[in-house]
């Protein structure tokens, strides 16, 4: 826009009043610059050039925020941010609370916009009521159990607006359903428990209860189970000491031990009460519960007594020693040797006890169907009992034997068990095969019956190495065995067919072999003494040492035991079937002492060993190099080993 004006200050006004505007908003630009001349009298104006110039507007600087989320009555509201804010997020690791982002399920961490679908999924624990019966194991009572489980129904918990949110649950508790009395005796009769037995209050007061329970709600009718007849006994059935020992009398030493005996018309037993009838009883189920009668357990009267008033007592009809064996009760003589047992009294032979009361000479036997007490020595003699003996003196050079051979049970039993395995696989194998196919498996029951020949020689072998120390009525009856196997053995290998019926008939002699053998020692027997030496003693039962020791051999089938650390043990052999316990081994001169335990899981532990000592348990030997003193060593040593 062109103004005139003669100064510029009036072409400004002229602009200002133009454009309404200040000063500051116009640009101004002189075209003609005013004309003055002689000294003011000729006035031209100027000419200017003036634009108005819109004022700058300020830029508004926007504040940077971040988006943000909400949980607002359930569901989720979104706010995206300004365009340098960071997004919003959504934490999603409640189990209770399924999230799915545009309809694809979501868990962790997940960036979220207004522009998502976003659904959250709640979820819902039924409530539930459950009735359980159990019948116990003697039927005799039934239990009822009502579970009550409350179930919950989950919902989304609100947050504030943040950046990032969890999304969490909240729940609110569903009640359990009601059980009904009518429901809970439904499950018993489906459980065959009857009405009868049904205790229709204890179904009330669990039902009733707000968390349910287990409750006994049936109970049948328990037997009454009868009682046997009762028996008392009227007097020691084995020796015992001397109780004037416990008193201030004077008492003979050698009279410590007191063997009971009766005399003639005394009471032996009573029956005290007769057997009692059971009365049956019933289940939950209605089953019939037998009930156990009472046992009428008869007086058994043996030799050397009487059964009187209408069988219920036993009267003694001869004096001697009573006895309670397989619930017989007799009366076993007792015989009294006073003096030694030489050349005037001869060998002694009896049915019951015997006591000597001192010594056994030289070359003399000893025999007993019970019990043998010694008080003196024994020396070069010949001792047997079927049942205990015991030993005072000094036993030399001497054999005594308590019960049956030990040997044979430790032994020689358990090879015959083998030999009868071997021998019934053999004659299993041969009975199966038909006749006409012989020819077809000849050498393969060829090879089974060399390998088996081979396996009882074996056995044969190591039985008859046993010959040196069984007594001689033994050896007979072993020998009787093995010679049948011998001979099996001479055909076996040539003529398989016919032999089967005789390789049956040797199994079932060894079996019943076996089987006799196992009968005789189920009767225990133990032996008693102070010091032995160069003797043989064996026990179908213990030893026990209660002196100084002994010298060459001793086997029991159970344990071998010294009482006294300081008892020693030199030289011969000692064998147990399951423990060994001794004070010193060996001596110094180094003599050969031998210690076996047939047990695996057997022990051999002394006081202190010495050197040439060997000690095996099932075979697992160790031979003591160098003596030592530890009554533990053998026990870890041999495990260990």
């Amino acid at each position: 826009m062109l103004f005139t004006a003669f100064d510029i200050e009036e072409a400004i006004t002229k602009a200002k009043d133009f454009y309404k505007c200040d000063e500051k908003n116009l640009k101004i630009q002189t075209i003609k610059n005013p004309y003055r001349r002689f000294w003011g009298l000729i006035n031209k104006p100027g000419e200017f050039s003036i634009e108005y110039i819109e004022p700058k507007q300020k830029k508004e600087i926007k504040k940077k925020e971040d988006g943000k989320v909400q949980i607002l009555s359930g569901k989720i509201q979104v706010t995206d941010p300004s365009p340098e804010g960071k997004y919003a997020s959504i934490i999603a690791d409640d189990p209770n609370i399924e999230v799915y982002i545009n309809g694809k399920m979501t868990t962790g961490i997940a960036i979220v916009t207004e522009k998502d679908r976003i659904d959250l999924k709640a979820k819902s624990i039924a409530p539930s009521a459950e009735i359980k019966v159990d019948i116990s194991s003697d039927k005799l009572k039934a239990t009822l159990t009502v579970e009550k489980k409350t179930g919950k129904k989950y919902f989304v918990k609100d947050t504030k607006s943040e950046n990032s949110i969890y999304i969490r649950s909240e729940y609110e508790e569903i009640p359990a359903p009601n059980v009904t009395v009518e429901q809970c005796i439904s499950e018993l009769i489906k459980a065959n428990v009857k009405m009868k037995f049904i205790n229709i209050q204890a179904i009330y007061d669990l039902v009733n209860s707000p968390g349910g329970g287990s409750s006994v709600v049936a109970e049948g009718i328990a037997p009454v189970h009868g009682i046997n007849s009762k028996i008392k006994y009227l007097f020691h059935n084995s020796s015992y000491r001397n109780p004037a020992f416990e008193t201030n009398e004077k008492v003979d030493l050698l009279n410590h031990t007191i063997i009971p005996t009766v005399n003639i018309g005394e009471v032996l037993a009573i029956k005290t009460m007769p057997a009692m009838p059971g009365t049956d009883g019933e289940s939950v189920t209605g089953e019939i519960i037998k009930a156990h009668q009472g046992k009428d357990l008869p007086l058994k009267a043996g030799s050397g007594t009487v059964l009187l008033e209408n069988n219920t007592k036993i009267v003694a009809i001869a004096s001697g020693r009573p006895i309670l064996r397989n619930g017989i009760v007799s009366v076993v003589p007792v015989l009294t040797i006073p003096h030694d047992v030489d050349v005037e009294t001869g060998n002694v032979y009896f049915d019951g006890d015997i006591v000597i009361k001192g010594n056994i000479m030289n070359n003399m036997r000893v025999e007993s169907k019970g019990n043998i007490i010694i008080y003196g020595n024994i020396n070069h003699a010949n001792i047997t009992a079927n049942y205990n003996i015991e030993v005072y003196g000094n036993i030399i050079s001497s054999t005594v034997q308590a019960g049956i051979s030990v040997i044979n049970y430790l032994s020689v039993l358990p090879k015959m068990e083998q030999i009868h395995i071997i021998l019934k696989e053999l004659y299993d194998k041969f009975s199966v095969a038909k006749p006409a196919k012989y020819s077809q498996i000849g050498n393969q029951l060829l090879q089974t019956a060399n390998s088996s020949s081979e396996k009882l020689k074996k056995h044969i072998d190591n039985i008859k190495n046993l010959s040196a120390i069984l007594a001689d009525e033994d050896v007979k009856k072993v020998s009787l065995i093995l010679n049948k196997i011998q001979m099996l053995l001479l055909h076996i290998n040539t003529d398989l067919i016919n032999n089967i019926d005789q390789i049956h008939s040797v199994e079932e002699d060894v079996n019943n072999f076996i089987a006799e053998m196992k009968n005789i020692y189920d009767k225990r027997a133990n032996i008693i003494f102070y010091y032995a030496q160069n003797s043989f003693i064996q026990a179908n039962g213990n030893i026990l040492v209660k002196g100084q020791g002994c010298y060459q051999t001793a086997v029991a089938r159970n344990l071998l035991y010294s009482k006294q650390p300081s008892s020693l043990v030199r030289g011969g052999i000692l064998i147990a079937g399951k423990n060994i316990k001794m004070g010193i081994v060996g001596s110094p001169s180094g003599i050969a002492t031998y210690c076996k335990v047939l047990d695996k899981n057997g022990k051999i532990s002394a006081v202190h060993y010495y050197d040439n000592t060997t000690l095996n348990i099932n075979d697992n030997i160790k031979k003591v190099e160098h003596g030592f003193t530890s009554p533990d060593y053998i026990e870890n040593r041999m495990q260990g080993s």
